[in-house]
C-alpha cells in the first residue's frame, strides 16, 4: 500500500504532463487510432477462434465417422474360426474351453457352419455364435 500511493502519484503526474503537452485534437486522434487498432485485433482474434472452431468441428466429425465405420464393419468384430486362438474363441457366447479346443482341432473350415458338422458345437450353440464368427480366406 505504501508503494502504491507514490507510484500512482508518479503515473498520474506523468499522464497529466503528457495530456498537457498534446493538443486535444492530437489526444483525440491518438485515442481514435488506438481504438481502431484494438478493433482490428479483436476481429482478427475472433476470426482465429472461428477457424479453430471450424477445424475442431471438422476433426470431430471425421472421428465420429471413423468410429461409426468401425462399428459398422462386421468383419472386423467377427472371430475367424480358422485363425482365432483359444481365448478369442472362449470369448464367444456360450463357448467354454473344451468347445474352443474342439473348434481348433476341427480346422480348417470352409464355411462357419462346419463347426456343427465336425462336432465342435451343437446346432443350438452355433445359433448363439453364428453372427459373431466367420471363416477367413486362409481356409484350406
Amino acid at each position: 500500500m505504501r508503494t502504491f500511493l507514490p507510484t500512482a502519484l508518479v503515473l498520474g503526474t506523468f499522464f497529466a504532463a503528457m495530456a498537457c503537452s498534446n493538443s486535444p485534437s492530437n489526444t483525440r486522434q491518438q485515442a481514435t487510432n488506438t481504438t481502431e487498432q484494438l478493433k482490428r485485433e479483436a476481429r482478427e482474434a475472433a476470426g482465429d477462434v472461428k477457424k479453430g472452431a471450424d477445424t475442431a468441428r471438422t476433426q470431430l466429425t471425421a472421428a465420429a465417422e471413423g468410429v461409426k465405420a468401425g462399428l459398422d464393419d462386421k468383419d472386423s468384430s467377427q472371430v475367424d474360426l480358422n485363425a482365432a486362438n483359444k481365448s478369442q474363441l472362449m470369448g464367444l457366447p456360450g463357448i467354454n474351453e473344451a468347445q474352443a479346443n474342439k473348434i481348433i482341432a476341427g480346422r480348417p473350415y470352409q464355411h462357419s457352419h462346419e463347426v456343427v458338422s465336425k462336432g465342435a458345437v451343437s446346432e443350438g450353440e452355433y445359433g448363439k455364435i453364428a453372427s459373431h464368427v466367420r471363416v477367413g480366406s486362409a481356409a484350406k
